[in-house]
């Protein structure tokens, strides 16, 4: 007898982080943060950015890396390219695969939901809980595990992302003035002022580059966090639906069932 399997839900995360596809994303970054603060500063000349881009990054970078172990970066990485990139996954895709073993229940009975493999932890969870015909309690206390465990990792990986644009920021500012003190080091007043008028764009150039790279980074968390809201929604479509295949497995109305608990934005 073969093993069912449910393929439609693509939401275990792999071993470690692909370079080929964080390299492009790394990359696509850093021309963005240099167009961006090329703007927003009025130079022209791309090499004049080069330095100080390479002295606020480099300073956040080893900001970074002394404060968070590899592991939680490389996570936070890794989490960055499956949810905040690729969007996470949709709750229309849990409640397809879950009345797919809704299907199997009807078909093989509950041992046969049992057997199911999935590269979905919580499809997997739930199907145990359903083939060991799981009572309420048993349920809500895995979901409540399940959804404490997803914030609790949401939470270390927005951290790893929030102190990145707290350090740029702060590095920017900090070589804005190191290089304001050096530029006017040993000038008389008037020419203090005539430089400063002269070279005030490449004074704050470090300042709005950490600032341009603090915009990107809002723009990922904003993504991570919308991705960790559907993530819970789609936890609770899981443990929800062995709860309800337990007491009644048409497929149909299970299906109606399960779309209800999934928000307005979030129905498509």
């Amino acid at each position: 007898m073969s093993v069912p399997r449910t393929n439609e839900l693509l939401v275990r995360k792999p071993d470690s982080v692909e370079v080929w596809l964080i390299l492009p994303l790394a990359i696509a970054a850093v021309s963005l943060t240099v167009g961006l603060a090329m703007f927003l500063s009025g130079t022209e000349r791309p090499g004049d950015v080069i330095q100080p881009v390479i002295v606020v990054l480099g300073g956040t970078l080893a900001a970074v890396l002394i404060t968070f172990p590899l592991s939680q970066i490389n996570e936070a990485l890794r989490t960055a390219l499956l949810r905040g990139i690729r969007g996470g996954t949709k709750p229309s895709d849990m409640i397809r695969a879950m009345s797919k073993v809704c299907d199997v229940s009807r078909r093989d009975g509950l041992l046969g939901v049992a057997d199911i493999r999935s590269n979905s932890e919580a499809v997997e969870d739930a199907c145990q809980l359903i083939g060991d015909a799981a009572r309420e309690p048993a349920i809500r206390f895995k979901l409540e595990r399940r959804v404490a465990n997803e914030r609790a990792f949401h939470q270390m990986t927005s951290d790893v992302f929030v102190f990145t644009a707290v350090y740029a920021l702060l590095m920017g500012a900090l070589a804005s003035f190191i290089q304001f003190g050096v530029a006017n080091a040993g000038a008389s007043a008037a020419a203090s002022a005539a430089a400063s008028t002269a070279t005030g764009a490449q004074v704050a150039l470090p300042f709005v580059i950490g600032g341009s790279l603090v915009i990107l980074l809002g723009v990922l968390l904003g993504r991570l966090r919308a991705a960790h809201l559907k993530e819970l929604v789609v936890i609770e479509i899981a443990y929800s639906g062995a709860s309800l295949l337990l007491e009644d497995n048409n497929v149909q109305r299970f299906r109606n069932r399960l779309a209800l608990l999934v928000p307005p934005g979030l129905r498509r």
